[in-house]
């Protein structure tokens, strides 16, 4: 059967592919942005449907493919035909599927979870009186209420590390995974949690009869914080590598400015790529709420004759600015406050609340208020009593009818999911419902739950809409996007805005990358990725624009001389 490759030729990275397959050797493979990545993938998951198919199912295995997101995991399932021999899931959904059946070592696992968290950590609980707790809870189960340890309860951010202990201390575990499945492909690997490609490699690779294990992604686009990035070289070792070296997307005039931002591969045009330009503005001192692309375009215009014709997208490399243009700027400071980490969580969409209002709330909300009846009642499956009856339709229908009225009325976060609340509507994430439960006396001035207390009070206040707004940004439904919500995706023209203002300082410096003055390795690095990422969408005319004072000499180097307007 030929799965959806999209008509790609096959090409020398694909031939490699597929002799590793037959020869049953683990690979890695660096497909380089535009390169066809998924279409590789698809075809490795259409040539083990071929001869291997009918030995495979015989013995009552299947193929693994392990996706980052659920976009990508319903891509995959459409590419291949919905093909029962393909087991498609999240990393999460995965692993939960591997161990929850294993209640009796969970239990161990759960508590050496607990004990490996630092002592700064909210979720940590005095190992003596969790292990008593333990003794009467008769389940450990995975909820998406949030994580409450004593009563067996683990979350999103829990699951992979006790996953990990459960693969580290039960040997068995590993060969019962690896009888079940002969192949298992890891999609976008670079974003994959650590503790997962310690646990494929380490545990997984390592059984009497391992399973064949591939990683599909690109360590230059790794841009999620909690993500491997590059494999160490002692997990490269185990594995054949590959390079994936075409590029189907970009014209040939940005394909040589990511020549320049990365060195390791270095692209050819494969497909029908136009000529296309690239270049740098600087916009130094510009007021950051005018227009900036709009002035962008004019002054590529003036300096460089460019006319930028059709579909232009412009991508924020920081979230102020583009949290400020979408009209979510108080909820983007409540997040801010709370620093690095929880921030870039918020931007990529994966922090737990913010995912439970976008991926929870936001969907029926939406059908509602686009009149969609049938499809906003099915994202209340999971409301805690059944919609059943005339008088309960009726009831549902006046509490959906209140909350976007609520909702238009400028009311907060804290009234909606009061309102939700009450209205039964959806089960709230644990830590919502505590917050909205009433006065709480204050946590210890400095400790983590004082830190957590301030920030559910900024929160609280914000009015929901912003929400609304931040979900459109996420699901690149605006005309300009932040780094994570395009990722994978192309546009014509491309405007790429760096903002180093509105970056945290150790995380990103754009003015220290364009003048190779950076001396944090690991700094320079995700800044690399991020321009690379960001860079690699246009198909046509990308401009770059610099808020901050660029090093002229430098950034000559990496565009061109006739291509820069300072």
């Amino acid at each position: 059967m030929a799965g959806g490759t999209s008509g790609k030729m096959m090409t020398e990275a694909d031939e490699k592919i597929l002799e590793c397959l037959k020869a049953r050797q683990s690979f890695l493979i660096d497909a380089g942005a535009g390169s066809g990545k998924t279409s590789s993938l698809i075809r490795a998951l259409d040539f083990i449907r071929g001869p291997d198919r009918t030995s495979i199912m015989g013995e009552g295995q299947r193929v693994a493919c392990i996706t980052f997101t659920n976009v990508a995991k319903n891509e995959i399932i459409e590419r291949t035909e919905h093909d029962p021999l393909f087991v498609v899931s999240t990393i999460h959904d995965f692993l939960w599927a591997s161990i929850k059946q294993f209640q009796k070592e969970l239990k161990p696992a759960l508590l050496a979870f607990n004990d490996s968290l630092p002592a700064t950590s909210r979720r940590k609980h005095s190992q003596a009186e969790l292990e008593v707790a333990l003794e009467t809870v008769p389940t450990i189960i995975y909820s998406d209420r949030g994580a409450n340890f004593p009563e067996g309860r683990i979350f999103h951010d829990d699951l992979l590390g006790v996953a990990y202990f459960m693969f580290r201390d039960h040997p068995l575990l590993s060969k019962v995974v690896a009888a079940r499945f002969p192949f298992i492909f890891v999609d976008e690997y670079q974003d994959t949690d650590p503790l997962v490609v310690t646990t494929l490699l380490d545990h997984l690779l390592k059984t009497d009869q391992p399973p064949l294990i591939g990683f599909f992604g690109d360590k230059m686009q790794s841009i999620y914080q909690g993500g491997v990035g590059e494999l160490s070289a002692g997990h490269k070792a185990l594995l054949v590598q590959i390079k994936k070296e075409e590029n189907y997307r970009c014209s040939r005039a940005v394909i040589e400015l990511l020549n320049k931002i990365r060195t390791d591969i270095q692209q050819q045009p494969a497909g029908a790529n136009l000529p296309g330009a690239a270049g740098y503005v600087s916009l130094v001192g510009v007021d950051p709420d005018l227009d900036l692309s709009a002035l962008a375009v004019q002054k590529a215009r003036d300096a460089f004759g460019w006319d930028i014709e059709g579909e232009l997208k412009v991508l924020f490399l920081t979230h102020r600015l583009i949290a400020r243009k979408a009209g979510y700027a108080d909820l983007w400071a409540a997040y801010n406050s709370r620093g690095g980490f929880t921030q870039d969580r918020f931007q990529s969409g994966e922090d737990p609340i913010a995912s439970f209002f976008v991926n929870k709330v936001e969907p029926f909300i939406l059908a509602w208020r686009e009149g969609k009846v049938g499809r906003a009642i099915s994202y209340l499956k999971e409301r805690p009593i059944q919609i059943a009856g005339a008088a309960e339709k009726a009831r549902v229908k006046e509490a959906l009818n209140g909350l976007l009225a609520l909702i238009d009325a400028g009311g907060t976060i804290e009234a909606v999911l009061k309102h939700l609340r009450d209205a039964q509507l959806v089960t709230l994430l644990d830590d919502l419902e505590s917050a909205i439960a009433g006065p709480v006396a204050p946590a210890d001035p400095g400790s983590p739950e004082a830190a957590h207390q301030a920030f559910m009070a900024l929160l609280l206040a914000v009015p929901y809409v912003e929400v609304s707004r931040y979900r459109a940004v996420l699901e690149n439904s605006m005309p300009f996007s932040t780094k994570h919500g395009v990722k994978g995706d192309e546009f014509k023209n491309v405007i790429v805005i760096l903002d180093d203002a509105g970056a945290n300082w150790n995380q990103y410096s754009f003015g220290k990358l364009l003048a190779g003055t950076d001396t944090s390795q690991s700094r320079e690095k995700r800044t690399r990725n991020l321009l690379y990422v960001c860079c690699s969408r246009a198909k046509d005319k990308l401009i770059v624009v610099d808020l901050g004072a660029g090093a002229q000499a430098k950034i000559e180097e990496l565009f061109g001389v006739g291509a820069v307007a300072m």
